[in-house]
């Protein structure tokens, strides 16, 4: 997998800036110093696991993208999707399951007319 150096940097401090964040409160959350989440931000450095988890958390951001950085970047409706699943309950989650799941099944009743 070749993950840019400078992607994790990019998303943390594009998501700190949206939260109108300064460094040092995100440092101070993240109980990381200053410097060091500014040497992060500039490329200077890679975090630790612990410390990565606990940003994605922290600023809401999603692992996927660091890990798959082209795969729904672009896609607004994916995205409004993630940011409403953080407010639903867990019976609403699995409701959103069932529904995603039977909605990925194959269509019985279409293939069987255009198979004809």
């Amino acid at each position: 997998m070749d993950i840019p150096k400078t992607l994790f940097a990019t998303m943390v401090k594009n998501a700190r800036m949206d939260l109108h964040w300064t460094q040092e409160e995100l440092a101070e959350k993240l109980g990381v110093s200053a410097t060091y989440l500014g040497d992060l931000e500039r490329h200077k450095g890679t975090p630790s696991l612990p410390l990565f988890c606990k940003a994605m958390r922290l600023l809401n951001l999603s692992a996927d993208d660091y890990v798959y950085p082209n795969g729904n970047a672009n896609n607004a409706t994916y995205k409004q999707l993630l940011r409403l699943l953080t407010h639903c309950s867990e019976h609403q989650l699995q409701v959103l399951l069932a529904t995603a799941t039977a909605l990925l099944q194959p269509d019985p009743d279409f293939s069987d007319n255009h198979n004809e």
